[in-house]
C-alpha cells in the first residue's frame, strides 16, 4: 500500500531579519583582495604583540671561529579599535515607500519584507567596507572627522616613522604619472624591488585613472576593448580608495598588518523589530567589528605623499 505523507512548513518572520553573518562580513571587512594585499591577523580582541625579525647578512666564509651575527628580534604592539554600525528604519517610512504592496495589511502587523532585507544588508556591508577603507588609510584619532576620528590608520603611522622612505609628491596627470611612479619604485631599497611577488603599489583612485589612460595611450585596443591589467614593471597595484588623491605606498604586502576580530561577529549581527519589545515602530540593526591597522620594516616601504 502507498502512503503519500505531506509536510508544512512554517517560517517566522523574525527568521527574514537574519542575513547570513559570514556573508555579511566578508563584504564588510574581509574581503578576498584585502587578505591578498595585506598581512592579516583575525581573532583579535583587544591587543597582541606580533613578533618581527631582521636579519643581517647571514652567509660567511667557512672558518672555526663563529661570527656573531647582528640579527634583531623585537615585537611589534598592535591593537584593534571597537567599532558599531548601527542603523534604524521608521515603520512609517518604509509603509510610505516602494514596499508597501509587499507588506501584510494592517497598522499592527510585521513590517518587515524580505526582499527588502536582504538589499538592506547588502548596502549596509557595502557601507561599512567605504568606511573601513577611508579609515585603514586616513584614520587619525585626533580627527575632527566623526568617522576617521575611530581608529588610526596606516598614513599616520608611515608619517611618524623616520625609516620610512619620503617621495615628494605633486599633482599627478596622465602626463607625468609614469616618472612619478618610477621615482617611487627606484626610491625602493634593491634588495626589495626584485621581490616583485610579495611587493603592493597602492596608490590613489586618481593615480590610478591617470595610469590606465597613460598606459593605454600607446594601445589603441585597450582603449577599445581589452581590460588593462592593474601592474606597473611586474609589480601589482592595489587601488586604495581611503588614500587621498595623489598619493602612493610601495613595499611588501607582510609590512601593512590588518588586524580584525571575526571569530564572535556572526553572533553579534543583530536586527530588531522594536514593535515587538519596547512598542516603538522601528527596525534597528547593529553591527559590532574590531579593526587594527599597523606597519612594520618601515625602511621597505616608499611613502608618496
Amino acid at each position: 500500500m502507498n502512503r503519500k505523507l505531506k509536510f508544512d512548513l512554517d517560517i517566522e518572520t523574525n527568521a527574514l531579519l537574519c542575513p547570513n553573518p559570514n556573508e555579511f562580513y566578508s563584504r564588510a571587512y574581509i574581503t578576498e583582495d584585502v587578505v591578498d594585499n595585506y598581512r592579516t591577523l583575525p581573532g583579535i580582541k583587544s591587543a597582541t604583540k606580533l613578533a618581527n625579525v631582521t636579519f643581517d647578512t647571514l652567509l660567511k666564509a667557512s672558518t672555526c671561529s663563529f661570527t656573531a651575527p647582528t640579527d634583531s628580534l623585537d615585537a611589534v604592539d598592535v591593537d584593534v579599535c571597537p567599532l558599531s554600525a548601527m542603523a534604524q528604519i521608521c515603520q512609517f517610512d518604509i509603509e510610505q515607500s516602494f514596499l508597501s504592496l509587499q507588506m501584510a495589511q494592517g497598522s499592527n502587523g510585521d513590517f518587515t519584507v524580505a526582499s527588502f532585507m536582504n538589499y538592506y544588508w547588502n548596502e549596509m556591508s557595502l557601507q561599512i567596507q567605504e568606511e573601513v577603507e577611508l579609515i585603514r588609510w586616513q584614520g587619525d584619532t585626533a580627527s575632527e572627522d566623526d568617522v576617521l576620528s575611530l581608529c588610526n590608520g596606516y598614513l599616520k603611522g608611515l608619517l611618524a616613522d623616520a625609516t620610512v622612505i619620503d617621495v615628494n609628491n605633486t599633482t599627478v596627470t596622465p602626463t607625468n604619472v609614469l616618472a612619478e611612479m618610477t621615482k617611487v619604485v627606484v626610491a625602493l631599497p634593491a634588495r626589495v624591488q626584485r621581490r616583485k611577488s610579495e611587493l603592493r603599489f597602492f596608490v590613489s583612485s586618481n593615480v590610478a585613472t591617470a595610469y590606465e589612460i597613460a598606459a593605454a595611450s600607446g594601445n589603441t585596443q585597450t582603449y577599445i576593448t581589452t581590460p588593462l591589467a592593474l601592474t606597473f614593471l611586474g609589480i601589482k597595484l592595489v587601488v586604495a580608495e581611503g588614500l587621498p588623491n595623489d598619493h602612493m605606498v610601495l613595499t611588501r604586502k607582510e609590512n601593512l598588518i590588518y588586524a580584525f576580530d571575526a571569530e564572535g561577529d556572526a553572533k553579534a549581527l543583530k536586527a530588531v523589530n522594536l514593535s515587538d519589545t519596547v512598542a516603538e515602530p522601528y527596525l534597528r540593526t547593529r553591527a559590532n567589528l574590531k579593526v587594527g591597522f599597523k606597519h612594520v620594516n618601515g625602511a621597505e616601504i616608499v611613502l608618496y605623499s
